[in-house]
């Protein structure tokens, strides 16, 4: 038979162990009793639960008594909250305050404690959390600023005039095909290689203008970022006039030449912008996915051309040529980076949803279908985090010093807030299946919840969720 002495716990405080001859502890409210005149009975305000402090009249004995009172005496010193077993109540969290020691000669092998303990609770004061999809969105709207920067920067420097219009088209054919894939909304402008080719000979500027009217500032305006210079008939105009030919001032690589034309800002206001919107972390998963992948393409062509000069290979097309297909190409990659890394910072950080209490019946699911909150898959979040981060130091291999620090900071945004992201994810585990099932009936035993099974089906790319394939499986762990 179980008595009360045999559910009692051994003392100890921080793992040092000590005896317990009696203990006291106040509970119940604290109040604060108002009266008031011609009134028979106070308003008592409730203040809160009484503070827990925990006294205890301990000892320790025995031979080596001394190293068990030092031992004590040790823990005790230290700062902060400490793991205290308590005879009658267990566990507590507390801090050790105005204890002592005495010891008499009439006991000799005993020293003993007052202890006095106060339970540990919450910080006083706010701490503040960092929002990293914030600090990401800002720091991809520096790298947008800082690429369309670079570029105008190199355009400037280009003698068009000296352009090979074939060689342009086919070094940009790369450009055209990501800008058709991933920023679709421009196609309307630069349809073709061709058109693309025309818009960076004679009008440089409106390629920067229009991949950067495509994306909002942080605070979500949405603006070009650009002062508009003369527009070209009013260039072609001041040239007639000058006696000056339209390739000359196209040649001459002024500020003005590589500033957007005011007519065009109208054009690209009405297209639609590519910011992101959230909808599920396995479409944000699937975008950061193609984007990334389109970005790495071009960072590689990029070196390849570098290296195909460093070799002393003959450049196609002349100097000037490669010169404005390196720029375009870079700044493609740097907007579809942007966009990959915007993706990501609209992608939330979640609580997991807490395990069902219990698991409703198949009709009952059928006729309110559980509701559970989207949560991401950290292994999947891991795997978009390292890509982002490879795309960003494939970009910084042939980035000047200044554009290299602004890839960097956004490397570091996209760690931090996507290993937030994963932080918060469920796990997989592996399921082996000995016969074909169909997904609900797997999401049923797994879960209790048949709505998941196209979670199931998408997870492991099943052809039909009616005939799931023997083996394993990867499913959620939760």
């Amino acid at each position: 038979m179980t008595t009360w002495r045999d559910q009692l716990h051994p003392a100890s405080f921080r793992g040092v162990p000590f005896h317990v001859d009696s203990d006291s502890m106040p509970v119940g409210r604290r109040t604060q009793v108002h009266e008031y005149p011609q009134r028979d009975k106070p308003l008592v305000e409730d203040l809160g639960r009484v503070t827990r402090e925990i006294k205890l009249a301990a000892f320790v004995i025995g031979e080596d008594f001394l190293i068990k009172r030092d031992a004590l005496l040790n823990v005790l010193d230290k700062p902060g909250a400490g793991e205290l077993i308590h005879p009658w109540y267990g566990r507590l969290m507390v801090t050790a305050t105005g204890c002592s020691v005495s010891h008499e000669r009439r006991e000799g092998g005993m020293a003993r404690f007052d202890l006095a303990f106060v339970e540990d609770g919450e910080k006083g004061f706010p701490a503040g959390v960092p929002n990293t999809g914030r600090q990401l969105e800002e720091s991809s709207e520096t790298l947008l600023q800082s690429a369309i920067r670079r570029y105008k920067q190199a355009m400037a420097l280009v003698n068009r005039a000296r352009l090979a219009v074939v060689a342009l088209q086919n070094g940009i054919a790369g450009v055209q095909m990501a800008i058709a894939q991933e920023l679709r909304q421009l196609t309307g402008l630069i349809s073709s290689v061709e058109a693309l080719a025309d818009m960076l000979i004679n009008a440089p500027g409106n390629f920067a203008a229009m991949i950067r009217g495509q994306f909002s500032s942080v605070g979500g305006s949405r603006s070009t970022g650009y002062r508009w210079g003369p527009s070209s008939s009013a260039l072609s105009s001041n040239s007639a006039a000058t006696g000056s030919s339209t390739t000359g001032s196209a040649s001459a690589g002024s500020s003005s030449s590589i500033e957007a034309d005011p007519e065009f800002a109208s054009t690209v206001a009405g297209l639609p912008e590519a910011d992101p919107e959230f909808t599920s972390f396995v479409e944000s998963r699937r975008a950061i996915t193609a984007l990334v992948e389109l970005s790495r393409e071009l960072a590689a062509q990029v070196v390849a051309a570098a290296a195909a000069i460093e070799a002393g290979g003959g450049v196609t097309g002349g100097a000037a040529t490669a010169a404005v297909v390196e720029a375009a190409r870079e700044l493609v990659r740097d907007a579809l980076i942007v966009l990959a890394v915007r993706t990501a910072a609209a992608m939330p950080v979640v609580q997991a949803p807490a395990p069902l209490s219990g698991y409703p019946s198949l009709q009952q699911q059928v006729a309110s279908p559980i509701a559970r909150p989207d949560v991401p898959v950290t292994a999947d979040v891991v795997a978009v985090r390292d890509a982002i981060e490879a795309a960003l130091v494939a970009a910084e291999q042939t980035a000047p010093h200044e554009h290299f620090e602004v890839l960097e900071v956004v490397r570091k945004q996209v760690r931090a807030h996507l290993t937030e992201v994963a932080r918060a994810g469920v796990r997989l585990a592996e399921v082996t299946t000995l016969e074909s099932l169909p997904a609900v009936v797997l999401a049923y035993q797994r879960y209790g919840d048949a709505t998941r099974a196209a979670e199931i089906v998408t997870r492991n790319k099943v052809a039909h969720p009616g005939f799931l394939p023997v083996g394993v499986l990867a499913v959620a762990q939760e």
